[in-house]
């Protein structure tokens, strides 16, 4: 059943975005979309912003109206974009997005954040994290990382979706006096148009491994159902969660399957 309120969404114009708000289009949901390219979807209304400038992030926050039933923070990239786009992207972007539209989030409703696997291990820096998340403003946030990045001693893709997993809980327990639930899905290596960038950091052979394991890579489908199922909060309990949604990786990785 389609939300009263319309759901807002970044990232939709590509990728697993799109494909999200294709769905939630489906689904009888309104859906309006912050992104750097133009939506190709008639049916989705578009507003430029690049999430790696707090001035363009606040110039399209003043053209949104509201409320909203549901927020989707989709928009993320790569590694090869560079450190610092990496991390004003995937996190800074994402957090000073998400704490300008939190009042217009109703009350009851979802947020969902797109983290990933990679964010898995988040408490093997929670120290640096726990630091990070004490930093509400962008440009203070981009010189901590800026001063600390070299002894954080990880990637900063994976750096940025460990905050996104840290962040979501952090967020959770923001959201219990309004009733908003906030929630992450981690994919796996989904085939997009930078799974290309993914096989690279990882290298060619792992990329296969894990492919085959699985029998193959994900597709933008499959990570917009699990989104879409959680910002429409049909798990009424849910909360504060890292959701993993990989084809089963993680659990072959640990368990010991056969590629």
């Amino acid at each position: 059943m389609a939300f009263e309120y319309p759901v807002l969404m970044t990232g939709g114009s590509s990728g697993v975005g799109e494909a999200t708000a294709a769905l939630l289009r489906a689904r009888g949901h309104t859906v309006v979309s912050l992104d750097i390219k133009p939506s190709g979807n008639p049916d989705v209304t578009h507003h430029h912003c690049d999430l790696s400038d707090p001035a363009s992030i606040d110039a399209a926050v003043e053209k949104l109206e509201g409320p909203y039933g549901s927020l989707l923070n989709v928009a993320g990239v790569p590694n090869s974009e560079g450190t610092d786009l990496t991390m004003r992207v995937n996190y800074f972007g994402l957090r000073h997005f998400t704490q300008k539209v939190w009042d217009r989030i109703t009350d009851g409703g979802t947020v969902v954040n797109v983290a990933s696997i990679a964010g898995n291990n988040w408490r093997k820096r929670r120290a640096y994290l726990n630091e990070l998340m004490t930093i509400d403003d962008f440009h203070k946030g981009v010189a901590w990382w800026a001063e600390n990045a070299e002894a954080v001693d990880i990637d900063p893709y994976t750096f940025s979706k460990e905050a996104v997993v840290l962040y979501t809980m952090v967020l959770a327990g923001k959201g219990l006096a309004r009733g908003i639930r906030v929630n992450d899905v981690g994919p796996g290596p989904v085939d997009t148009p930078i799974f290309p960038d993914f096989t690279q950091d990882v290298g060619e052979d792992v990329m296969q491994s894990m492919v085959d394991m699985v029998g193959r890579p994900g597709k933008p489908q499959d990570i917009a159902e699990a989104l879409v199922t959680l910002a429409e909060g049909q798990m009424s309990w849910l909360n504060g969660q890292h959701i993993i949604v990989d084809g089963g990786l993680m659990a072959g990785l640990s368990s010991g399957w056969k590629s």
